[in-house]
């Protein structure tokens, strides 16, 4: 199920309580308008947290940054037109910019306009979701344990 979420214009905030090792993993796909899905996020909570980029990494990554130390966690990904931005309790912990990617399919895909999104049935991770606060889109959570509302 495709959810309606101009993620270009509005971050998104995504809850978990997974804990690095746990194995769980959080997968959105990026579908534009209309069409096929031309891109997603994973984060796989792996014996390091890792990320992959569909259409722009090869294989996963490490996620080297310092994660804060709560296992119930907000995180929040920003995409534009040239970078997708994660942070974790309003720590950054990815900047991935996609001219930087050596697969030549990254800027043609991942600068288009993401407007729907959807969980994949292998996203073991997510319990909720938002708008980062101050966005003006409202959508409906995808679990009542995850209101974040204001």
């Amino acid at each position: 199920m495709t959810i309606a979420y101009d993620l270009d214009a509005h971050p998104i905030q995504i809850k978990t309580d997974s804990a690095v090792g746990s194995d769980e993993q959080v997968v959105v796909i990026f579908y534009p308008a209309s069409g096929s899905a031309f891109g997603s996020i994973v984060l796989r909570f792996n014996n390091i947290l890792q990320y992959y980029i569909r259409s722009c990494t090869y294989s996963f990554a490490p996620i080297l940054a310092t994660l804060p130390v709560e296992q119930d966690n907000i995180w929040t990904i920003t995409k534009t037109a040239t970078a997708l931005k994660i942070e974790c309790n309003g720590v950054e912990v990815l900047n991935y910019v996609f001219s930087e990617s050596t697969v030549t399919s990254c800027v043609p895909q991942l600068s288009r306009d993401v407007e729907l999104i959807a969980f994949y049935k292998s996203d073991t991770a997510s319990d909720g979701y938002r708008p980062q606060p101050g966005s003006k889109v409202t959508v409906k959570a995808r679990n009542s344990d995850l209101s974040l509302s204001e």
